[in-house]
This record gives C-alpha cells, structure tokens and sequence, in this order.
C-alpha cells in the first residue's frame, strides 16, 4: 500500500486568522491504517496507492494496467497543520462545517435575547445591580468555555456570553449617561468609542500573541482580561435619576453626601431641603452632578422633583402607547439596523484586503478614531441631529463613490481608490454610530431609558445577523455591497427630519418630559 504526499489546500474560511476561534485550518484525511470495512476488493488492498485529499481518500488500483480509483470516507478522522481550534477539536469540517458558524451564531442569537431581557431589568432593578451581575457572569462563561470538552456545553456558554454581553454593555452605557450633566454626555461617549477601538484592535496583538497555541488559551485571555474591572464595583454608584425615580430617597440621600465629600462642597442646604415637616422627599438636585443648588418650583424635562406619591412606573407597553416615543422609536430603530448592517458588513468584507491578517484587523479598528475627532467638535456646537445627518452623509457618498469605481473598472488603481473610499465610509458610519448611541438613551424617560436602549440594540442585532451576507453579495457583485449601504446611508438622513433634538436638554424623568421635546419642536418651526 503507497500514501501519497498529502494536499494542503486552504479551506472555505481563506485568509481569516486564528483570532477567530471557529477558524479552519488546513487538513487532510488521515490515511487508513486497517483495512475498510466498505472496500470492496479485499484481495486488491496491498495494491492500492492511497492519495489522501480533504474530506476523502482516493484509492487507485491497477489491475494488469487497468486503473480503477474509488473514493472512500475519513473513517480515521482529519489531520490539522496549525494550533488547535473549535474546528479542529471537533471535527468541524466537510459535512458538519455548517456546526462551525453555530457557536456565532447562537452569539448573535443570545445577544438578541440579553438586549431584549436585561434593560427591562435595569429599569427595574437599579443600574449598578444589572451592570456587575451580568460582566461577572460573562466573564465566568469564557472561562468555563476554555475548559468545557463537549461541542454542545461550548455552544450553550457561547449562547449565554451574547446573553450576558448585552446586559453588561446597555446597563454600563445607561449609566454612564445618567451620572453627567447634558453638556458632558457627548464626551463621555467619544471616550467610550476611543476605547472600544482601541479593545477591538487589540485583538489582533493578543491573537498574534497566541497563534501558535490552542483556541482555549484565548477563551481563557477573553474571560480574564478585564477580571480588574469588577474592582470599580467599590467606585461606581448608582445612578440617581434611578434612586429618585424608584423612591430610593434614603440612598439619594447618601449619594448626595458622598458626591459632597468627594468634591468637597456643602451639600446639608440640599439635604434639609429635601425632606418636609412629615418626613417625607420632596424634592432633589437639579442635576445628577449639582449638589451646590436646588430649585423646587422647576418642571422642565430633567428637573428631579418628584411626590412620593406620584411615582411613574413604566414598561415596555408604555412605548408603544405614547405616539411620541413610538415614533421616535421606530425612527431609531431604523437608524440602528442600517449602523449596524452597514458597519458590521464594512468589517466583514474587509477580510478580502491583502497583506498581514492581523495588520489588517488592527488597522480596520484603529481607524475609527478619527471620527472621534470630528464627532468631540460637531455633537455640542451642531447638535446630535446635525452630527449624525453629517456622519450619514460621509458614509453614503463615500460608498456610492466606491461601488462607482469598483463598476467603472477593475484594475488595481480602481481597486485602490474604491477601498480608501470604504475606509471613509467606515469612518462615517463609525462616527454615526456614536452619535446614536448617545441620542437614544437621552429621548427615553428614566424608567423607560434601559428598555428604550436595549431595543434599539435588538434592532441593531438582527441587521449583524444580515450583514455576513455582504461578503458573499460582494463575491458576485463587487459594487453591490457598496450600492446598498451607500443608498441606506443616505435614505436614514431623512428621517432625522421627523425627530427632536436633545442637545444641551437634561435627560427626560417623564412622560411628559419626553412630551415637552416635541412641544419645542413644534414650537421653533
């Protein structure tokens, strides 16, 4: 019996890099080493000549010059070149390839659910409790997803990370927003986007890192990396439009005072104020960050003067019975899917880019910091609406320009100017999407803000859910990516006709606070 040298040939996945742990590395059939059950010419096996190929065996016979070849199955499994990964481990090729992209897609699937589940329970159950809950149950799943050897516990914990993602992530954002006044907000989320750039690029360094070790090593890193984080559970405090709005006065009080110690102010005028002859809250700061005024006759949106008795309980029903926020919701809503289909399906199709794989994923993240840049100069003088429709436009014109080039020709120079143009709706959308970040939690009501946030997030899943087929649309039509995300990016620039500006206005507590925005509007046209 002879063996042939064996074929490496590179698999369905091409260029991708070990970062991604569902990568397929090269492999072959492992030769026979006994004889197969289903040959059918036992007297004619010390004849064969076995040529291993990816998903089967070639046995060639020769028969006084009569050459027969029959194919046989890898009935010895595979042999991977490279460091260990989902696939290799389990066997994840050939017929059960389908099983590699089941572990992302049960990612996406989770964070649907986590965006739908957790800012109910945010609004809910305070902010702070949801936030840690959830980062500390995420990182428990990446280590346990290191160490698990069955294919079927790895996709349920790849399930629960997509879950617990969402809650940790909205619940933070929320928060965050909450803690600043409205003048402070737009840069607190261009801090947000350096960082989530500069997370995203260190991808590519880590997975360098690890290349030549198993998928688990960086399951393990993914789950330990930010274990220091749980550290500013001690740091961090509640949000206090939540405390007010849930009739957590007690816990207001103390928020006060330790806001007061660290700043070093006078904070027993607002104290003594807020609470009557009976004992009871009446009113509190006019800002989250205010301790040094209060003024108790105020109604206008973000003023915290609530009744003990008229506390406002909110749930999801109340979106969609209040036309404004229902519209406004649906609006966002559409906004959120082409972001997201848009940036996700930028990154995907970036894949394609010649040179260095890790080089490319650190450059493909690192270029969102630009518009940070431009984002801190626009969001405050312009407004978030003006901001938003300028990001919108960048993205469309420099999409629709780059599947022009790519439909004019095809020839290296073309193919260069139509990338750069890409790379600028990259830029566009990214910068998009940090305003709308911003814009989304500010026209929700308090107990309505986490809920209103996650929803869009929910929106903003389905179109990443979408978007890996861009890669495949662009493999037949090389412009047509381009067509799509420029003509959506434009289209979303009109329907911020329809909706209300929230620059330099507090963070809504009611209702009626969201109500009042529309007032103005009507109002100034």
């Amino acid at each position: 019996m002879d063996v042939s040298p064996p074929y490496l040939g590179s698999w369905k996945t091409g260029r991708e890099p070990w970062m991604r742990i569902s990568y397929i590395p090269d492999f072959i059939c492992k030769v026979p080493t006994e004889y197969p059950k289903y040959y059918t010419q036992p007297d004619s096996w010390e004849n064969a000549t076995l040529s291993s190929r990816q998903c089967d065996v070639i046995i060639e016979i020769n028969r006084s010059g009569l050459v027969t070849q029959e194919s046989i199955p890898c009935s010895d499994g595979y042999e991977y070149f490279g460091p260990a990964t989902v696939a290799s481990e389990w066997n994840l090729v050939c017929g059960s390839e389908g099983l590699g992209s089941l572990s992302t897609t049960m990612t996406v699937v989770g964070g649907i659910l986590g965006a739908t589940l957790f800012p109910a329970l945010t609004d809910k159950y305070g902010r702070l409790l949801i936030a840690y809950t959830t980062f500390f149950a995420l990182s428990v799943c990446f280590i346990l997803a290191s160490v698990v050897p069955w294919f079927t516990a790895f996709v349920i914990l790849r399930f629960l990370t997509g879950v617990f993602s969402q809650g940790s992530g909205l619940a933070f954002a929320t928060l965050a927003l909450e803690l600043f006044p409205a003048e402070s907000r737009g840069f607190i989320v261009s801090l947000a986007s350096i960082m989530w750039a500069l997370a995203i690029s260190s991808i590519a360094p880590v997975a360098f890192l690890l290349r030549y070790v198993s998928w688990r090593y960086t399951m393990l890193a993914a789950g330990l990396i930010g274990a220091h984080s749980l550290g500013t559970r001690w740091i961090l405090q509640e949000s206090l439009r939540w405390l007010v709005a849930n009739g957590k006065y007690e816990e207001a009080k103390e928020w006060i005072k330790r806001a007061a110690k660290w700043n070093k102010k006078d904070a027993s005028d607002i104290l003594a104020a807020m609470t009557s002859a009976n004992g009871e809250v009446q009113v509190l700061v006019e800002t989250d960050t205010d301790v040094n005024r209060l003024q108790s006759d105020d109604k206008k949106p973000g003023k915290i003067n609530k009744d003990p008795r008229d506390l406002e309980k909110l749930s999801i029903l109340d979106i969609f019975r209040n036309r404004h926020i229902l519209l406004t919701s649906i609006l966002v809503w559409i906004i959120w899917f082409v972001n997201s289909i848009t940036y996700y399906g930028l990154f995907l199709t970036s894949g394609s880019m010649s040179g260095n794989m890790y080089l490319n994923f650190f450059f493909n993240g690192i270029v969102e910091i630009p518009s940070v840049f431009l984002y801190i100069f626009t969001i405050n003088r312009y407004g978030r609406k003006k901001t938003c429709v300028m990001f919108h436009a960048i993205a469309g014109v420099s999409l629709s320009i780059s599947a022009i080039l790519l439909f004019a020709g095809d020839t290296p120079v073309m193919k260069g100017f139509a990338s750069a143009m890409s790379f600028a709706g990259k830029f566009g959308i990214s910068g998009s999407f940090m305003t709308i970040f911003l814009y989304t939690p500010e026209i929700y009501p308090t107990n309505l803000r986490a809920l209103g946030l996650g929803l869009a997030s929910t929106v903003a899943r389905l179109g990443g859910m979408i978007s890996p087929y861009a890669a495949l649309f662009g493999s037949h039509i090389s412009w047509g990516p381009g067509v799509v995300f420029g003509s959506l990016s434009v289209l979303v620039t009109i329907l911020f006709l329809w909706l209300p500006e929230t620059t330099g206005k507090e963070l809504p507590d009611t209702l009626d606070d969201v109500d009042h925005f529309y007032v103005i509007k009507k109002n100034k046209k």
